[in-house]
């Protein structure tokens, strides 16, 4: 098959756009459970706000409080602005995976359809040389 070279890179794209995938899905698994590390601490943390309000008031640890509740929640919107655009790489990704693999398919098919003719020219050959074969034993034992 004179496009083997061609088949073969088209195979190697497509193992990088896997390798790209799984990566990328990768980073996005993990920016997802960064979201609910936090969303766990915020939990945490508004409990022991919460905890806080009962009795005796202490405005320093309320207000410590508060602050770290602020910092979750301005690192959960920055975090869940990085998992939509990972997201976007993900589909970005799968996409180059889909065409890769829809190339790889294409010289493929041309691959099989390749053999198939040259099967069929050697099995037309080898049938030309047996009828050859037969007509001349048929002469031979006619004489």
């Amino acid at each position: 098959f004179r496009f083997q070279s061609v088949l073969n890179l088209r195979k190697h794209y497509e193992d990088d756009c896997r390798t790209r995938l799984y990566a990328e899905e990768t980073k996005l698994s993990r920016i997802k459970e960064e979201l609910a590390t936090l969303e766990k601490n915020q939990k945490q943390r508004e409990k022991e706000v919460e905890t806080l309000l009962v009795g005796e008031l202490k405005t320093t640890l309320l207000n410590s409080g508060s602050e770290s509740l602020e910092y979750i929640r301005q690192r959960k919107v920055e975090t869940g602005t990085r998992q939509i655009a990972q997201e976007e790489q993900v589909d970005l990704a799968r996409t180059d995976l889909i065409e890769a693999r829809k190339e790889s398919k294409t010289m493929e098919k041309l691959k099989e359809q390749f053999i198939t003719r040259e099967q069929l020219k050697m099995r037309a050959k080898e049938q030309k040389r047996i009828d050859e074969v037969a007509i001349n034993l048929f002469y031979r034992d006619q004489r």
